[in-house]
């Protein structure tokens, strides 16, 4: 077997592996190949190729003379006889280290490559144009499966397109084309994939977990495990598949009706505050005196009757401090009847006593008054103070009950066992609500520890049938200077409609009455400074003046 290694290409003589060598007479002077197109010279007889003949002509300065011999003006002729041999002799296929195992004449070699149905280890262009370089054997499946340009359908929608614009941006965006539930739901399809179309519960309902992208929105609209807000505006967020159950049991704010007077509102209004004070709901009496259905409405009137209300002794005005069953009232006075007698004349004795005390104090201050009038006209300032120290001495020993606007000591503040000191009580006007002052010397609530706290309080009082309930208006109480007439620390309170009923609402036996005022009045620092115009606190004791505006 013989071979012949040359470089390729179509210019100058073959370079195909032939089977034995070609013989010398068939082989190229110039190019030194079995020579292609062969031209005999007149000259010296020997074999050129076209090709290379020409370019020999082309490279010399004298173009026609014999590559061989140097005769000038030769002749070369086509050698038709050595072209048929030449092309009658046999060859390998070009690709036969690939693996072609094809032999045959070089004529045929043609036939052979650039073939689809010849050499199948042949570089050939891919048929799509996609510019790869393949050999014939993989053309087919390259073509068909592989290229990216090949084309194919979407699965989804059916459109026809190259391979690379279905698989990338057309299936980014096909409407058909099946996605995942964002909330991981299960979406049930009955029959669509087994194709039953009947009835029969034998056959199991397809569950998937696939959307077309088109219908992603509307699934979303009704997708069970898509977190909504509740509908109540309750601020809760959860699965719709929890939404229904929420709304009608569990939201706070879902509309109830109250099982006792039937008005309708929120279901933590009506369980809570509500609740509290319906006045249709049952309760048991307090006292235990075996009403246990008596409606909220009608507690108060019950407990002004009960047998076993605990109430105070009609003497406890005088001193009497015991505390009965309503039943024992009568029973108590007639058997404290010498006792009260005592307590009654002992509290009328020591009225007078002060009574007499004021009112030699009174005119000792008033002698003194028009001493220094008299005596120091033009000193208009220690009048002034003597003045509103006289005032200050007058509510220091009164005792009678007063009416706004009214002057009122609180005493031994300092030196009190109590924390919570209470003023004398005093009316809102003539024949009117019954108060008294209370001062907190540590401070309630918000001022606890910071501020002194000061509060209105209602009282039983003995026009209470008289008046309109519950109180209403506003009032002014300061909190004195004892230096002079000025620099008065002053708050407001006012009672209204949205004042609880338990601040505001007439006093009996049986209900609990809370203050109405300022927890942070005064501050402590403010309360207990004392400069040369200004004192709140002396001689252990303090004057609010209370008005009604």
């Amino acid at each position: 077997m013989a071979i012949t290694i040359s470089r390729p290409g179509e210019v100058g003589g073959y370079d195909y592996k032939f089977i034995n060598f070609p013989p010398d007479r068939l082989v190229c002077n110039i190019c030194h190949l079995t020579s292609r197109d062969p031209y005999l010279t007149t000259c010296c007889g020997h074999v050129f190729c076209k090709s290379c003949l020409d370019d020999s002509k082309k490279s010399i300065a004298v173009s026609n003379v014999c590559p061989v011999c140097r005769e000038e003006e030769f002749v070369a002729y086509v050698n038709k006889q050595a072209d048929r041999e030449i092309r009658s002799l046999h060859v390998m296929c070009t690709y036969q280290e690939r693996g072609c195992e094809w032999q045959g004449e070089l004529n045929d070699i043609n036939n052979h490559l650039g073939n689809s149905d010849g050499c199948q280890f042949e570089d050939v262009m891919c048929s799509n144009e996609c510019g790869k370089m393949l050999q014939q054997q993989y053309l087919t499946s390259h073509v068909e499966t592989e290229c990216p340009l090949h084309k194919v359908n979407c699965q989804y929608c059916h459109i026809t397109g190259e391979h690379q614009f279905i698989e990338g941006e057309h299936k980014e965006q096909c409407p058909k084309l099946p996605l995942p539930c964002p909330n991981n739901c299960t979406v049930s399809f009955s029959h669509l994939v087994c194709g039953h179309n009947g009835h029969d519960d034998s056959y199991p309902t397809e569950v998937i977990k696939f959307v077309p992208r088109e219908e992603m929105e509307a699934h979303k609209e009704k997708c069970p495990l898509q977190e909504v807000k509740c509908l109540h505006k309750c601020g809760n967020i959860l699965q719709r598949r929890y939404l229904t159950s929420h709304v009608e049991t569990e939201c706070p704010c879902r509309k109830v009706d109250c099982q006792y007077c039937h008005i309708t509102g929120e279901h933590q209004f009506i369980e809570g505050e509500h609740k509290e004070q319906c006045p249709k709901r049952p309760l048991p009496c307090p006292n235990k005196c075996g009403l246990e259905s008596l409606l909220h409405e009608n507690m108060k009137a019950h407990r002004k009757e009960c047998s076993l209300e605990m109430v105070e002794c009609e003497y406890y005005n005088v001193g009497c401090e015991d505390r009965m069953m309503r039943k024992r009232k009568k029973e108590h006075e007639d058997e404290k009847v010498k006792e009260h007698l005592l307590m009654t004349n002992l509290k009328l004795r020591l009225t007078e006593e002060k009574l007499a005390s004021t009112e030699s104090r009174l005119t000792n201050l008033e002698v003194m008054m028009h001493q220094l009038i008299n005596t120091s006209a033009s000193s208009n300032k220690l009048v002034g103070s003597l003045q509103w120290s006289s005032h200050l001495m007058a509510a220091r020993v009164t005792s009678v009950t007063q009416i706004c606007p009214v002057t009122l000591i609180i005493q031994k503040f300092t030196h009190s066992e109590d924390d919570v000191l209470c003023s004398d009580s005093f009316y809102s006007h003539s024949k009117g609500y019954k108060m008294c002052l209370r001062a907190y010397r540590s401070g309630i609530s918000g001022g606890k520890g910071t501020h002194l706290s000061v509060f209105l309080r209602l009282m039983k009082g003995p026009y209470d049938d008289e008046l309109t309930w519950p109180l209403g208006g506003k009032f002014e109480f300061k909190l004195l200077n004892q230096i002079s007439d000025c620099e008065h620390h002053s708050g407001t309170v006012t009672y209204d409609g949205c004042t609880d009923d338990d601040t505001a609402g007439r006093v009996t036996d049986d209900n609990f009455v809370r203050g109405w005022g300022k927890s942070r009045f005064i501050s402590n620092e403010d309360f207990l400074k004392v400069t040369p115009t200004c004192q709140y606190l002396k001689d252990d004791c303090i004057f609010f003046q209370v008005s009604k505006l």
